[in-house]
């Protein structure tokens, strides 16, 4: 039997020569996230519903190439040869066809991937309708929240080397290729690794490798300036899905990355996971993860997004699977409920664990809740955060804070709501905001917001609360406790920042 060629199968490019023709016909048809969305009325689609369908195929029945790749790529309707053909010129039908993008059906063609213009880039994954009932355990997941909300939180800086652990169809490593001379992306699914490499080609991108393998072991030896991260990290009993479950117990993949990624990384160097962690009974959450910490050579901050009970996290990730299945739903929501009860899980949080490798000095760790909302990218919020709280620990007793020049962030605003009050409008409530990044808020006592228009880096502290004492009217002794709990939220949430040097 003679042996099987890779370069004959599916999602390979044969010649740099068909790549470029395959990104001319895309451009040429205007498949690109701004002209899909102008075609669909603003809309980005990166997965179409039942309930879409009738909307999308009026607002694609012109007959364009563009419409064809529409109907094929994103809608996932059957279309006729004649306009698939069409729609692909000059290349012909059966380029696609062995390139894995589309299957013959009779007379019509149907799309065997989706094809999503999405930030520039093109990325071609596997549909959404092909997880039912365990028919593609090695499933390549496309752009869901999760991987956009690691996208936006990912500090953007310069970097030597990157490596994007469990990379799916590529996006992460994509957009890191922007800002990182090489990256490397590394999956256990070889059909992960497949797609990625595809999709590397596909978009011209030659400081991208995709590797095969478990965790880091592709890697060995080697140091990142940064590592992004989105593992199969759903906390369950089951096993069926590469991209969803690791095989390992609880949140142990997350532990093992956290334990293993230190190594790897160089001093300086950031790794940042998008991830669930289990809160078992009788354990303070922010406690437990502490430990997973502990000699890692890091500082670390886990930044919570969400909390649910156990029966909320099982019905939300079942019904990724058994959507429409009430029988099966049922049968798998039980046994995730008896294997909680067994692992003493009351709940699951979901957020972002980001570290960074700093040898020189006693790290730190911090858990707390993350902002409602994020205001566009905010790595650079994070990177913020880790500088500040350095900065806190420079500064941790009163007298040396006292001294310390703040100033305040040219992204905060002061929203207040005034009432009526014996004919004059007084302030009922006042709300700090950031406008920008990790868009933290919350509310401020009125007297404080006015000082706080005075933090610009040219006075102490300390001449501010004695400032904010008086108009108060309180002594300064008793006030100034308070005021540094403040000062010290508002440093760490960003609100305030280092200004200058120290008075002496």
């Amino acid at each position: 039997m003679a042996s099987h060629d890779p370069s004959d199968g599916p999602f390979v490019f044969r010649d740099p020569e068909t790549a470029r023709r395959l990104r001319e016909v895309l451009a040429s048809a205007d498949f690109t996230d701004r002209g899909v969305a102008q075609t669909l009325g603003g809309e980005t689609v990166r997965s179409a519903s039942s309930q879409d369908i009738p909307l999308l195929l009026r607002r694609t029945d012109r007959g364009t190439p563009q419409d064809t790749l529409i109907r094929l790529f994103l809608i996932g309707t059957p279309v006729d040869a004649d306009a698939a053909q069409k729609a692909v010129s000059p290349m012909k039908l059966e380029d696609w066809v062995r390139l894995g993008l589309l299957e013959v059906r009779g007379p019509s063609l149907i799309a065997a991937v989706q094809l999503v213009p999405f930030q520039g880039l093109m990325l071609a994954h596997d549909r959404p309708q092909q997880v039912q009932a365990g028919l593609a355990p090695d499933y390549v997941m496309g752009i869901g929240s999760s991987s956009l909300t690691l996208a936006n939180v990912t500090v953007r800086r310069p970097s030597a080397l990157t490596l994007d652990l469990g990379t799916g169809c590529g996006f992460q490593a994509f957009l890191a290729a922007r800002h990182s001379t090489r990256v490397l992306a590394v999956d256990r699914n070889p059909r992960a690794v497949r797609l990625a490499a595809f999709n590397a080609r596909l978009n011209d991108l030659e400081n991208v490798e995709c590797r095969e393998g478990d965790l880091f072991e592709p890697v060995r030896g080697l140091e990142f300036n940064l590592v992004v991260t989105n593992p199969p990290f759903v906390i369950s009993p089951e096993t069926r899905y590469i991209y969803r479950d690791s095989g390992l117990g609880g949140d142990q993949v997350v532990r093992t990355i956290i334990r293993q990624v230190p190594a790897f990384l160089a001093e300086g160097g950031y790794c940042q996971m998008l991830c669930n962690w289990a809160h078992v009974a009788g354990q303070d959450w922010r406690e437990r993860l502490a430990v997973w910490f502990e000699g890692s050579g890091c500082d670390a901050w886990v930044m919570r997004t969400d909390t649910l009970d156990a029966a909320g996290y099982a019905a939300k990730w079942i019904r990724h699977t058994e959507r429409d299945q009430p029988e099966a739903f049922s049968r798998r929501f039980e046994e995730w409920m008896a294997y909680y009860q067994r692992e003493q899980i009351e709940a699951l949080s979901g957020g972002v664990i980001t570290l960074r490798r700093r040898t020189a000095a006693a790290n730190w760790f911090r858990a707390d809740d993350g902002p409602e909302k994020m205001l566009g990218p905010a790595g650079d919020g994070i990177a913020q955060a880790f500088e500040v709280r350095d900065f806190l620990e420079t500064v941790r007793g009163d007298e040396a804070l006292l001294r310390q020049r703040l100033r305040l962030s040219p992204d905060a605003r002061l929203q207040q709501r005034f009432e009526p009050a014996e004919g004059a409008w007084r302030v009922a409530e006042s709300e700090l905001q950031l406008q920008r990044g990790l868009a933290y808020s919350g509310r401020v006592d009125p007297y404080f917001a006015c000082i706080l228009a005075q933090f610009d880096g040219r006075r102490p502290l300390r001449d501010l609360v004695t400032e904010l004492a008086a108009m108060i009217q309180e002594d300064p002794a008793s006030a100034t406790p308070r005021c540094l709990d403040l000062v010290r939220r508002l440093i760490e949430r960003g609100f305030l920042l280092p200004g200058g040097r120290s008075s002496c």
